[in-house]
């Protein structure tokens, strides 16, 4: 049963359908308003991006001319189309990750429509989720693309990126077909309907939920005419104009005022005049009758049924009084519809406004302006709705003006449009990239949408690029683009970073950086004592955003200034900035870092070189009032060597220079915590033998009681960690995740937060032999012949194996009990019939001997008349089976079965299930449908071959 949340998925799930219906045919008989018309026919999109085909991926939230003519049919996918034209060939554009093109290949992807093979019979074609079906003019249906349910039909799950026939030799012509995310139905010309796919609802109306990855007949043939069907659920009408249902009916939407679900087509209502329906993802469905009526049912969320409320149809009820209707179709959260006069009509969540993106719900049908002379709704699904129309835009002319205003990192530029064409303006402006042909997909927009020049800015450009730009002009004639222009933007200006202008800093050493131009070769930077710069402290290029000078004046102020550089050419110079050096700068420290944790109890401090220093004052304090100093020292070098400190305590400390008898402030105090202590492993012990798994880790206390982490490794040096665990609090862990016969290291540590203990001694381990998994002769078995060929399982680090066969559970009334065997299997005869036996295998290795564990213990019973499970004659195909199987048998010496012999069937009791006649070539397939699923064994004469039916 489909549950709730397979409504976050629906949005990919349309449901399509498409067939040269009568009503098309009837329509080319209506009065078509006089507006420019053409010979040949035209497709039009509403919606879309790279599925629009229009050379770009930007959504057009208006109706749009797609290029090219002689359109006879097209169809939508999820983000691909394909079309035919009136020449028989094919075409796609859009995605193809899936092979949905048809082409051979998954990754050749185009923005606009290319042509797929060479064939020119193809009569209708129709795109589901990401996959294809195509029908050529002899009736053949072809299919390709994604097939991860068997939603192709060639009995497979295999993706094709190639057509490949469905139905060969026993489908017929195929006259229309609909298709959903995951199920796929088709009407021959005969009248038979087909379908397969998934079937979780039975939404595939052959009777059961079983998933069908080849076509099977639904009902009788003769008697359909349309189908839809969409995620849960299908309807069909009959020749009869009858309308009928199936599927998922747990909230009501089949229309047939149940909530009952059906996996057989059921009659909706007793009106036989129905001509067309359609389903849609949210399980909403729609209905035309003879009468030009339009009926709705089902879910009405987002008023994707137009009846002016948001409550649900139980029932097929009629939309308004309007008896012109013509074609309908549901999409996901709107729905549109064609009239006998060639209007569009929509209603339903609105994202495909025509002049701006919307979602304004629009509850009741509402006429689309400018799309009249509409021949045909397609089949669409995704974000793209496809209509063929009688009618040819005319595109609009725009020229290209040339790009003023150009820096490094913007310019002017803009067009004129000349003419509209036979369209309103939809939107001009400007595209530009740094690559040849920009489209709308990078493109500045302009509010105006008149006649005339316009001038528009281009922003965030890069440095130093070639940018190409025209100005382009949409209506629903399509894109028309001016002349391409192309301009070089210049290199950046610097930005200075630091030092910051104005900044105080040591003379010592000073560092200035600034912006990084990925399109530099270097800098130029100046540093000077005059504003004007009229003599340099120094001059020099760099080849980074970063420049270090020392010993500058002490009580002086500096002006500096950048340029990039890159070849010949310079950008202009940065802003000068300013800064001012100090008398004597404070002392620097290095190591530790402020708020250093883990620090080990013997470390050393260090502290930046002063080059002017003649000596230097360290002092050292257990608090930041440095009033419990411990260490208060004169030294001539810039570290010292501490040790013996306490574990997880924070220290402070800072130093100060002297030259001669003056000396700098003291520096910023910093702060440093040592690490806690190390803990004392416990269990297992260190070189410990054969560990349970799950293994229980031990070790004592450490002082400070905090949190553990326990690590284990393969690898002493513990560069890859089977488990790495914090443990709260408590100094033990229970190991899970470790493997059988496997040498292991581990240690332990304190943690508090951010604060680290030492680690412990490296102890190391190995776990025991996994347990043993018996094969043959399987649990409870029973009817075994009396000689047996006992199986099981390898284990890893097994060398020898011990059997043991007992008539009681407890192994006191042993039959058999051999040790020290090397295979995995040991063949026993001389079992008594009719006995119930108990068996069970340990590891016999040198080391284990005694001390194994024992596998579970299975029983069996032999039989009267015993049936053996294997045999080189007798192949079953598939193995394990569905509903069907194939037999083969391999003449053999002493074997030779002849025409007519008996195929016998057992089960596990050694009961005839089955019995069929036989033949030296291949059986036919055998339907054992009606066998419940279990293990069954296959014999003719004395050859015996076990299979498992599913």
């Amino acid at each position: 049963m489909k549950k709730l949340l397979l409504f976050s998925l629906i949005l990919l799930n349309y449901s399509i359908s498409y067939s040269q219906s009568p009503s098309i045919y009837n329509f080319q008989k209506q009065t078509i308003p006089a507006e420019p018309l053409t010979t040949c026919s035209t497709l039009w999109g509403l919606g879309g991006g790279n599925d629009l085909g229009q050379g770009t991926t930007y959504w057009r939230p208006q109706p749009i001319q797609i290029s090219g003519e002689n359109w006879i049919t097209a169809t939508s996918g999820f983000s691909y189309a394909l079309g035919i034209k009136s020449d028989s060939t094919l075409w796609a554009w859009g995605s193809n990750g899936f092979g949905q093109y048809g082409n051979g290949t998954v990754t050749d992807s185009s923005l606009i429509p290319i042509k797929i093979g060479n064939d020119n019979n193809w009569k209708l074609i129709i795109a589901g989720y990401r996959c294809t079906y195509g029908i050529k003019n002899d009736g053949s249906l072809w299919a390709w693309g994604w097939n991860k349910y068997g939603m192709i039909g060639d009995s497979t799950n295999i993706n094709r990126s190639t057509p490949i026939q469905i139905g060969k030799n026993y489908l017929g012509k195929v006259k229309l077909i609909s298709t959903d995310t995951y199920i796929t139905a088709a009407i021959t010309e005969d009248g038979a309907l087909w379908a397969w796919g998934r079937n979780d609802d039975g939404e595939l109306g052959d009777g059961t939920n079983i998933d069908k990855t080849y076509p099977v007949q639904i009902g009788s043939t003769g008697e359909w005419k349309i189908v839809s069907c969409n995620i849960s659920a299908s309807f069909a009408i009959k020749k009869d104009g009858t309308l009928w249902g199936w599927g998922d009916n747990t909230h009501g939407y089949l229309g047939d005022g149940t909530t009952i679900s059906q996996n057989k087509p059921i009659q909706i209502g007793s009106d036989s005049d129905w001509l067309e329906v359609s389903t849609s993802p949210l399980e909403a469905t729609f209905a035309i009758k003879a009468n030009g009526t339009l009926w709705v049912w089902g879910w009405n969320y987002y008023a994707c049924l137009g009846d002016g409320t948001l409550q649900d149809i139980p029932i097929p009820t009629q939309l308004g009084k309007d008896n012109d209707w013509l074609s309908v179709k549901g999409l996901y959260m709107r729905s549109i519809a064609l009239k006998k006069d060639g209007t569009l009509w929509r209603w339903g969540q609105g994202d495909w406004n025509e002049e701006a993106l919307a979602s304004d719900t629009i509850f009741l049908p509402t006429k689309m302006t400018n799309m009249s002379n509409v021949t045909q709704i397609l089949p669409s699904m995704g974000s793209l709705t496809l209509v063929i129309r009688n009618y040819k835009a005319i595109p609009g002319k725009i020229e290209s003006t040339t790009a003023t205003k150009v820096t490094s990192n913007s310019a002017e530029s803009g067009g004129k449009v000349t003419s509209a064409g036979s369209e309103i303006i939809y939107q001009r402006g400007v595209c530009y990239g740094t690559t040849a042909n920009p489209t709308l997909d990078i493109a500045i927009r302009d509010n105006d949408k008149s006649l005339g020049e316009f001038q528009s800015t281009l922003p965030n450009l890069q440095s130093f690029r070639k940018y190409f730009y025209r100005a382009y002009l949409s209506t629903a004639a399509g894109d028309a683009y001016g002349e391409e222009k192309s301009f070089f933007t210049g290199l950046a200006t610097p930005i200075l970073y630091k030092p910051e202008n104005n900044e105080v800093v040591d003379p010592i050493k000073v560092t200035f950086e600034w912006n990084i131009d990925v399109n530099e070769q270097g800098y130029r930077i100046q540093l000077s004592e005059s504003a004007d710069f009229s003599s340099f402290v120094f001059d020099t290029v760099v080849p980074f955003p970063k420049c270090v000078y020392k010993d500058l004046k002490l009580n002086c102020k500096y002006f500096w200034r950048v340029q990039t550089i890159n070849g010949a050419y310079l950008s202009d110079w940065s802003e000068t900035s300013s800064f001012h050096t100090t008398i004597f700068s404070p002392q620097k420290l290095s190591e530790p870092i402020e708020n250093a944790i883990n620090i080990p109890v013997d470390c050393q401090l260090k502290w930046i070189e002063n080059t002017k220093s003649s000596q230097y004052k360290l002092q050292v304090a257990q608090d930041d009032s440095f009033k419990n100093i411990f260490i208060d020292t004169i030294l001539t070098q810039n570290n010292y060597e501490i040790s013996k400190l306490d574990y997880l305590k924070s220290h402070y400390w800072r130093v100060k220079s002297f030259i001669g008898l003056d000396s700098s402030d003291w520096s910023p105090v910093w702060k440093f915590t040592t690490l806690m202590d190390s803990v004392n492993l416990s269990t297992p012990k260190d070189l410990s033998k054969f560990i349970d798994i799950p293994s229980a880790m031990t070790w004592q206390e450490g002082i400070y009681k905090k949190d553990y982490r326990l690590q284990i490794s393969e690898n002493i040096d513990f560069a890859n960690t089977n488990t790495d665990t914090l443990i709260s609090k408590t100094a033990n862990a229970d190991v899970k995740n470790l493997n059988y016969w496997q040498k292991y290291f581990w240690r332990v540590r304190n943690e508090s937060g951010d604060t680290l203990g030492y680690w412990s001694e490296i102890w190391q381990f190995k776990t025991r032999m996994s347990d043993i998994l018996l094969m043959y002769p399987e649990n409870t078995q029973t009817g075994l012949e009396q000689e047996i060929n006992f199986k099981w399982y390898s284990v890893i680090g097994a060398k020898y194996y011990q059997l043991q066969i007992s008539k009681n559970e407890q192994f006191t009334n042993m039959v058999y009990s051999k040790d020290s065997i090397t295979a995995t299997e040991k063949l026993v005869p001389d079992l008594e019939k009719d006995i119930l036996y108990y068996w069970r295998v340990r590891v016999w290795n040198t080391e284990t001997i005694g001390t194994a564990y024992w596998s579970e213990v299975w029983t069996f019973r032999t039989g009267e008349t015993g049936v053996k499970d294997g045999s080189n004659i007798i192949q079953i195909i598939p193995n394990p089976a569905g509903d069907f199987i194939t037999i083969s048998l391999k003449p053999s010496e002493g074997f030779e079965p002849s025409e007519g012999s008996a195929i016998s069937i057992y089960n596990t009791l050694g009961e005839k299930v089955m019995l069929v006649s036989a033949r030296h070539a291949v059986q036919p397939r055998i339907n054992i449908s009606d066998l419940p699923k279990g293990i069954y064994f296959v014999k003719v004469g004395s050859e015996t071959a076990k299979f498992v039916k599913l």
